[in-house]
C-alpha cells in the first residue's frame, strides 16, 4: 500500500484519491482509472480540515491506472504547493 500522507517542511499532505469516471474522462480505457487531489494543512493543526487542492495533470482532465500513480501526483503538487507558500513567507 503506497503511503496517502506526508509531512513536508512542517505541513501535512494527504491524497484524496478517488476513480475517475463520467464527466472527468472523456474516453475511458477498458478497466479503472483514478484521479487524485491533494489536501495541506499545517502538521501541528489537529482539528483545521485544511485547504483541497486539484492536481493539474487531472483538472485538465488526466488520470491515471493505479492509485498509487494517483497518490505521487497529489502528494508531488503538494510539496510544489508548500514549496510555494513557504517561499512566500520568507
Amino acid at each position: 500500500m503506497h503511503q496517502n500522507n506526508l509531512i513536508y517542511k512542517g505541513y501535512r499532505l494527504t491524497a484524496k484519491v478517488s476513480r475517475g469516471a463520467g464527466a472527468e474522462i472523456e474516453a475511458p480505457p477498458s478497466g479503472p482509472v483514478f484521479i487524485a487531489s491533494v489536501m495541506v494543512v499545517q502538521a501541528g493543526a489537529v482539528l483545521e480540515g485544511g485547504d483541497e487542492y486539484p492536481v493539474p495533470c487531472f483538472a485538465e482532465g488526466g488520470f491515471v491506472f493505479s492509485p498509487r500513480e494517483a497518490v505521487h501526483a497529489a502528494i508531488l503538487h503538494g510539496r510544489e504547493i508548500v514549496d510555494g507558500l513557504t517561499n512566500m513567507s520568507s
